[in-house]
Order: C-alpha cells, then sequence, then structure tokens
C-alpha cells in the first residue's frame, strides 16, 4: 500500500529524526519530484514520529499538490472555491495517494483497542514480526495513541504483553533482535523505565556504548529508583575507561536495592560488581596511566581505589611500584597497614594487550616461570598445641598474600 520511495521516510519516522525527516523533504521538493503520494508519505512518517501538527500540515500539502484528490473535504463550505482542474497525478498515483489518505485517517484517530486485538496475535506468534512493517508501525502508533493518561487502556496492557515476548531465554538466543526489539518497546513507550534500561542495558551488550548512552541520558526521573539503572550506568564507565565514575554509581545502585526489601539481595550482586571493578579495570587503568606518564592521575586512582578496598595486597605493592618508578612523587600512606610487607621493586609494567581469558593465562603463566616462584613444601604435621596451629597459619597467610601480590603485579 505505501509507496516503494517511503521506506526511507517512514523510517526516519519510526527513529524519531525529526531533523532528517525534514531535511529530506526539502531536498524533494527542491529536487522537483514533490508529489501528492510523497507528500502523503512525509504525513504518514509524521505521524510515527508523533507530532500530529506535522502530520495535518503535511496533510494540507498534498492536498495542493493534488487538489482534484480532494484529500481535504470541505464540509462547512469553509475553504476557498477552486476552479476545475485536471489531475496533476497519474492514475496510478490517484489510486496509491487515495490509499494513503485512508490509512492516514486510520492512524490519526486509531481504534486503539481494535488495532491491538489485529497486532497481538501477530507478535505472539513470532516476536521477531514486532521488528518488521507494517507491524512495527501499528505498535508505533498504538503507543502514540496511548501515551497520555486519559487515553483508553489496552486489554490487555501493552507493557504486560511486551515484557513476556523477550526476556532472559530469547536474550540468550538472540541478542542482536533482542536489543532491536527493547529499543522499539523503549520508543513506544519513553517513559516505561524497564524498557529504558533493558535497551541501554542490552546495546551496552553489544558494544554500542552510544546508544546505551542515549537511552540512560533521556530516561524519566522515576528510573533513578531502579537500582539497574545505577548498574548500566557504572559499568557503561568501565566500558568507557572511567572506573572512578563507576564506583559512586553503583554505591548508588546498592543504596537504592537495599531501600527495598524485594530487591535488597541485588545489593550483594552490585558490590561484587563493584569490587571487580576496583581489582580488574581499576588496576589496568592505573597501569595504563602510570605507563602514559600521567603519574599524578595514576596516584589518585590508586588512592581512591585503595581507600575502599585497603586490605588487598596488589594495591600495597602496585603503590611501591609507583614509588619505585617516581620517588620524588608524593604518595600518601597507605590506609590499613602502618607496615606494609617489603616487595623486590619491578621495573613499570606495560599493559596487558590481550583481550581474551586464554591468552591472559598464558601470558600470566609465561611470567610466572619467569619469576621462578618456589613450589610450596607440602607441610608438616600440625603440632598439637593451638599457639603452634596459629604460628603456622600465619606464615602460611603471609606466603600466600606475597604470592597474590606478586602474580596480580608480575
Amino acid at each position: 500500500m505505501v509507496g516503494e520511495g517511503a521506506g526511507d521516510l517512514l523510517a526516519l519516522g519510526r527513529r524519531g529524526q525529526v531533523q532528517e525527516l525534514e531535511s529530506l523533504a526539502q531536498q524533494e521538493r527542491s529536487s522537483g519530484r514533490w508529489t501528492a503520494v510523497r507528500a502523503l508519505e512525509l504525513a504518514l512518517a509524521w505521524l510515527l514520529a508523533g507530532d500530529l501538527r506535522q502530520a495535518d500540515l503535511a496533510l494540507l500539502e498534498a492536498d495542493r499538490c493534488d487538489p482534484s484528490l480532494r484529500l481535504v473535504p470541505d464540509v462547512w463550505g469553509l475553504w476557498p472555491l477552486r476552479d476545475a482542474s485536471p489531475p496533476t497525478s497519474t492514475a496510478e498515483q490517484q489510486q496509491q495517494a487515495l490509499q494513503l489518505a485512508e490509512l492516514f485517517q486510520r492512524w490519526r484517530r486509531p481504534d486503539a483497542q481494535a488495532l491491538w486485538q489485529q497486532v497481538l496475535p501477530q507478535i505472539q506468534a513470532n516476536w521477531r514480526n514486532a521488528l518488521e512493517a507494517p507491524t512495527s508501525n501499528a505498535l508505533l502508533i498504538l503507543g502514540r495513541a496511548t501515551a497520555s493518561p486519559w487515553a483508553t487502556a489496552l486489554v490487555p496492557s501493552l507493557e504486560s504483553a511486551l515484557v513476556q515476548l523477550v526476556a532472559d531465554a530469547e536474550i540468550a538466543a538472540e541478542p542482536a533482535a533482542s536489543s532491536r526489539f527493547w529499543q522499539l518497546v523503549a520508543t513506544i513507550r519513553p517513559g516505561w523505565d524497564l524498557a529504558r534500561i533493558r535497551a541501554a542495558d542490552l546495546a551496552l551488550s553489544r558494544g554500542e556504548i552510544e546508544t546505551s548512552a542515549r537511552w540512560l541520558a533521556t530516561s524519566p526521573p522515576s528510573a533513578l529508583s531502579n537500582p539497574w539503572f545505577h548498574d548500566v550506568v557504572a559499568r557503561q564507565a568501565v566500558a568507557c575507561g572511567d572506573v572512578a565514575a563507576s564506583l559512586p554509581a553503583w554505591a548508588e545502585a546498592i543504596r537504592t536495592a537495599q531501600a527495598h526489601e524485594d530487591t535488597a539481595p541485588l545489593a550483594g550482586i552490585f558490590e561484587q560488581r563493584r569490587r571487580e571493578a576496583r581489582r580488574g579495570p581499576g588496576v589496568l587503568q592505573v597501569r595504563s596511566l602510570a605507563s602514559q606518564g600521567d603519574h599524578q592521575e595514576a596516584v589518585a586512582l590508586l588512592e581512591l581505589l585503595q581507600e575502599e578496598d585497603p586490605q588487598w595486597q596488589p594495591f600495597r605493592s602496585l603503590r611501591e611500584q609507583l614509588q619505585a618508578s617516581q620517588p620524588q612523587a608524593h604518595l600518601t600512606k597507605p590506609h590499613g597497614d602502618a607496615n606494609p610487607p617489603a616487595t623486590t621493586p619491578q621495573a613499570s609494567p606495560s599493559l596487558i594487550d590481550s583481550t581474551t581469558f586464554g591468552a591472559l593465562l598464558e601470558q600470566a603463566s609465561v611470567r610466572l616461570r619467569a619469576l621462578g616462584l618456589p613450589v610450596p613444601s607440602p607441610m608438616p604435621e600440625p603440632a598439637g598445641d593451638v599457639a603452634a596451629l596459629t604460628m603456622e597459619l600465619s606464615e602460611l597467610d603471609l606466603r600466600l598474600s606475597d604470592y597474590e601480590a606478586r602474580f596480580a603485579l608480575a
């Protein structure tokens, strides 16, 4: 029904790219290819974008392109009388224009429940149908038509039906299509927290950092009460190489989760991710800054990491490496340990270039062999008294701490 050349206009309308939509329409007006059919396609695109005023103006423009179509009926005799003039469109174009005008009327004032009952079986049969026109167009029109608080509620609700279609199993099986689905849902329901967070989360998991940031930046204020929102913000900061920014975001995720009984168990997940960010990407970022000569920035980040994790031995050893590389630099006293164990100063380590876990393990094995770490000898039979056992355990703990530090910074 919609013309072959309408795809570009409708696609821009679906994505809400209003500036690009108007720019393309202006280019075609200037080129002389502008017709009533094209103006009607622009009107439909404006409806998909949610701008009813621009859609109505485009309809009037289509009527001016070919008055013989009588796209705007003069029921009350308000329009100036028009001279009888031959059609400016071919018979085929007139037929197509009338079909587009009929579709415009259905989209402009849709029967939301009837349209929903038509679309719902299609997406329940296969959720991927939601990603293809005309189903995606119908969902967008439904979203616009039911966005206002006084609009008639759909039965079943749009949110309850869509949330069941693409969950964890579908996301794991088809991550790319699932990401597109939730971005469509977030476009349909821009005020729905869950849709926004999932759209940002799935885009981030695919490395689409800018897309993820856009969904987060335009989230409604109510999203701030959802701990997963802050978790995505934190993981995005890590992905952008800003571990320092991730720490307060995860702290807010933990606080928000603990504020409600049903989300309290999530606090442990966020605390673990926060700890892993400090000890993994955080250490790598410190080493990267140091290797680039940004010594003060490396020291500042290390102090921030160690402030929250004062007992983790590799932070102390990394501090000693920074001291050895630039002894004149001012380093504050380590937290939580007045006498850190002495370690042999090492040359400033280079960044690990490997991105796969297997390569990381192989590189670690080579470096351990180069260090010549002794293989712990079998422990003797423990003595019978508690004092001797305590001393042996203390010695073992010191050896393990030293090995851990040397392994992490080798």
